[in-house]
């Protein structure tokens, strides 16, 4: 899977980092430290910096209490961290252009990073050996990222869309930014109806 943490090539400028991922250069009048996406960004940030536990390398019954305990652990403090920043950054996607464009990245990242966090576990050792349980286990981690892509998605389109109708020209790198992420999600969700449509939305 291509890397999604670089800067877009086309981008003038570097704009800040979030959990050390690079953003596009912000609007004039758009600061991270902004009241509307103070609280969202810290959020989000949170977010972003929990790492995944890795699967132990016992036996089954190991990876059993692993799944039930550390794994769902994180996953339910990940998903109300999301689910926090997403209250917090409401006021701001609904609000003006410049800022509504900001918020919905940083939700779609904060989705996304959680859905390739997922996606990227490791098989469990004991498991490496047989192919039925290891296909079952990566079911199981696309299943639960399958949603996280879906809401990614949704951010991104967002995104995109405000900063399409938005005359200001500040905005094309966000515009640029959240297609490219958009069509890195849906090529997670090959089933969905309108993917192929993504793929081919250069706008």
């Amino acid at each position: 899977m291509a890397t999604l943490d670089l800067p877009d090539e086309e981008d003038e400028d570097a704009g800040p980092r979030i959990a050390g991922i690079e953003l596009p250069r912000f609007p004039v009048d758009v600061e991270p430290d902004d009241s509307e996406l103070v609280e969202g960004w810290a959020l989000t940030e949170q977010a972003l910096t929990m790492p995944a536990p890795r699967p132990p390398t016992g036996e089954e019954w190991e990876v059993e209490t692993w799944a039930d305990d550390a794994l769902g652990d994180w996953m339910q403090r990940r998903a109300a961290a999301i689910a926090e920043a997403q209250r917090s950054l409401e006021e701001a996607r609904q609000g003006r252009a410049d800022q509504s464009v900001v918020a919905s990245l940083l939700l779609g990242l904060a989705y996304s990073r959680f859905a390739m966090d997922l996606r990227g576990l490791e098989v469990p050792e004991v498991f490496r050996d047989d192919p039925e349980r290891a296909t079952a286990y990566r079911t199981a981690m696309e299943a639960a990222a399958r949603p996280l892509w879906e809401r990614a998605l949704d951010a991104f389109g967002s995104c995109a869309s405000v900063a399409t109708r938005a005359p200001a020209h500040s905005l094309d790198q966000f515009r640029r930014r959240c297609d490219r992420e958009g069509r890195e999600a849906a090529a997670m969700l090959p089933d969905r109806p309108d993917a192929d449509d993504d793929d081919d939305d250069e706008r």
